[in-house]
């Protein structure tokens, strides 16, 4: 677990089994706030209850307090980024405050101590941040503390205001700033081991029971459910993630289960391929990426159900067979 952080404005705390309520009321101002519904799962006070559960399990995250008016105000996140086996080479960071508490300087404070703690207490290598181009408050922040653009969201689409621009900084060039070196009462959690191996797969897979994803940002966690017939919790839990998945990640989580896959890597799909009798799916959709199933000539879609095609507009661009 995170140790507590303290600006001179804030405090920055884990979360912890009295947050509850706070839980319930931060989610809801953040679907109202980014008219996003990232979090409409979340409709009572015992849903909550088990997303706070999650939030501590992980140990990723922060709460926010305003120190003048004991406001909890938001939270921060702060995790081994997508693809990345230790949170000693990449982390990602991530932060959102309440609209009434935005542009008074707080996001200065938050992120130099956010940096502060990756670099000397986490020593990790980069630092990794998002911002869309129409988020300028955001945009600027980050430039501002020395992190440089490497990467934009569609590539062809560098200048929208939609796109989104995907900001670094390294280690060595955080430290030539006149940073203070501190010290943080903190060690890296170890990483369990499985108790699966290809030898001994934690299931023979004759079979599969559908599982629908619980948000949107849990297809690839839902597709492991449902090879694995374990419960997507279970594998946020294996992967340490409940966010977007990278195929580094996915190859991660199979092999934790025992479940082999024919390649190493995923094949390009070619107009008029027979898929094998079970594979992973990367598909494109008109706006974002997506991982779905196949199993013996049925779609085992987690956002879309069980189909006989693959969902409307959906491309099929590679797939990845699995060794039942």
């Amino acid at each position: 677990m995170y140790p507590v952080l303290e600006t001179e404005s804030v405090i920055l705390r884990p979360f912890d089994v009295n947050d509850d309520k706070i839980v319930f009321e931060l989610v809801k101002k953040f679907d109202e706030q980014t008219e996003n519904q990232q979090f409409s799962n979340i409709q009572t006070l015992e849903d909550a209850k088990r997303l706070n559960e999650k939030t501590m399990k992980g140990g990723k995250e922060w709460l926010i307090i305003h120190k003048q008016t004991n406001t909890p105000l938001g939270w921060v996140l702060c995790e081994a980024a997508l693809g990345s086996k230790s949170i000693r080479n990449k982390t990602y960071i991530n932060a959102w405050i309440r609209a009434e508490f935005q542009h008074i300087g707080l996001g200065h404070e938050i992120l130099e101590k956010i940096l502060n703690f990756a670099f000397y207490g986490i020593k990790t290598n980069y630092v990794l941040a998002n911002a869309k181009n129409c988020e300028k408050a955001a945009y600027d922040l980050l430039s501002d503390y020395g992190f440089e653009i490497y990467n934009f969201v569609p590539k062809k689409h560098p200048n929208d205001s939609n796109t989104l621009v995907q900001f670094r900084i390294a280690a060595e060039d955080y430290f030539k700033l006149d940073h203070s070196p501190q010290v943080y009462d903190y060690e890296l959690p170890k990483k369990e081991s499985s108790p699966y191996s290809y030898k001994n797969p934690i299931r023979k897979i004759d079979s599969i029971k559908y599982i629908k994803q619980p948000t949107g940002y849990l297809c690839g966690q839902s597709v492991i459910a449902m090879l694995a017939n374990v419960s997507v919790d279970e594998v946020i839990a294996v992967m340490n993630n409940d966010k977007e998945t990278s195929t580094p990640m996915m190859r991660e989580a199979l092999k934790y289960y025992g479940i082999r896959t024919a390649t190493k890597a995923r094949r390009k799909y070619i107009e008029g391929d027979l898929l094998p009798d079970c594979c992973i799916l990367s598909i494109q959709l008109p706006e974002y990426g997506h991982w779905s199933l196949y199993f013996k000539k049925k779609y085992y879609d987690p956002e879309f159900g069980v189909l006989e095609k693959l969902p409307e507009r959906a491309k099929l661009c590679a797939y990845w067979e699995i060794v039942c």
